[in-house]
């Protein structure tokens, strides 16, 4: 018998890196008892601000911005930028809209397109950039309470 590759396109991998990463998140915690489905573009969402030294909206999707396990969608402005700046938490990251340029402290550029996923290590200095016209929304998974702290050199 023959191995067959089954190629996924780049939508199905986001997908399939989505639920896994909100199943992730999802299990053990206590508050959620039935599945959730989320659009970032929906009416429903309610979007707060960032930090004000962050250009940006965040939408919770589940559980407390100040508690665990907290998955999100992330907006920055088109052609915004995004100061040096650490979290506490790891960030699990897929690019949903838009194009956006990160830099990690002692490592390279990386730009990332729809559909990208990207790790994020805790307490590592990075910047960012929504590169495109239009604006960039992210999907994060964080595993500890959010939070965002401003770096003052790179």
């Amino acid at each position: 018998m023959r191995n067959k590759k089954v190629k996924l396109n780049k939508i199905n991998k986001t997908l399939a890196v989505l639920i896994a990463a909100m199943s992730f998140n999802s299990f053990g915690s206590d508050t959620l008892k039935e599945p959730l489905v989320y659009s970032h573009n929906s009416k429903d969402l309610t979007w707060i601000n960032c930090p004000d030294f962050l250009p940006c909206q965040i939408a919770s999707l589940n559980g407390e911005l100040g508690g665990n396990n907290n998955d999100v969608f992330i907006k920055f402005p088109s052609l915004a930028e995004i100061p040096f700046h650490t979290h506490t938490s790891t960030e699990h990251m897929i690019l949903l809209e838009g194009e956006f340029h990160t830099t990690y402290k002692g490592f390279e550029r990386v730009v990332l397109k729809k559909g990208d996923y990207a790790f994020g290590p805790a307490d590592l200095a990075h910047d960012g950039y929504c590169a495109s016209k239009e604006d960039c929304v992210m999907f994060v998974a964080y595993e500890t309470p959010i939070d965002a702290i401003p770096i003052s050199n790179k």
